[in-house]
């Protein structure tokens, strides 16, 4: 009896430990700071085959149903269609504490400002250096273009020297970088041979 209880509470822990979620609150802001209303939000789980999280509108307050998350990298898309804003897509890690994500949009000018996409297929070996000073070996890199496009979104993983070939799929491209509960985003264009990318702790 004293195994099956034993047994039985070592599954309730397991189970506690694998359900941990944090609360997560993402507003939708323009670039002076106003909340925006009624602009579509998707979240997606990357480490799940970008499973969709959650779809919604903001509501006049710029915010969406705080969400209850599982430790890993998560995308917000915040779009209009046919509104007055361009899309905006960020990655966010979700780790050890809740997180505040704001997605910040830019007017829709007019005329179309989307990505260029290159011709022929363009490869840059990409550096990167831990917060400690060293490569970060075993760093997770996400390369895509400005607007998340699906057939253009590559995976890739730092090697024991922290380097990647990496594909520039547009210009600019956007790479998203991870490496422990660290996470920067930037821009690279055709211009940016083997570039390092420096990675702080915030």
């Amino acid at each position: 009896m004293r195994h099956l209880l034993t047994v039985l509470a070592l599954l309730g822990f397991v189970q506690a430990g694998a359900a941990a979620t944090f609360p997560v609150k993402i507003t939708v802001e323009d670039a002076s700071g106003a909340v925006i209303k009624d602009e579509l939000v998707i979240v997606q789980d990357l480490d799940n085959r970008e499973r969709e999280v959650l779809r919604t509108l903001s509501d006049q307050d710029g915010n969406v149903p705080r969400l209850q998350l599982s430790p890993g990298l998560y995308r917000v898309i915040a779009t209009a269609p046919y509104g007055i804003w361009q899309t905006s897509v960020r990655e966010f890690l979700v780790g050890q504490r809740s997180a505040e994500v704001i997605v910040r949009v830019q007017g829709m000018g007019t005329h179309g400002n989307g990505d260029i996409v290159t011709a022929g297929i363009t490869r840059t070996q990409l550096q990167v250096i831990g917060p400690d000073g060293r490569p970060a070996s075993g760093a997770g890199i996400l390369v895509r273009n400005r607007d998340a496009t699906l057939n253009l979104e590559r995976r890739y993983q730092a090697d024991g020297k922290g380097t990647a070939t990496i594909e520039l799929v547009s210009n600019p491209t956007v790479v998203v970088v991870v490496y422990g509960d660290v996470l920067l985003t930037t821009e690279l264009g055709p211009h940016d041979l083997n570039p390092t990318i420096r990675l702080e702790k915030r």
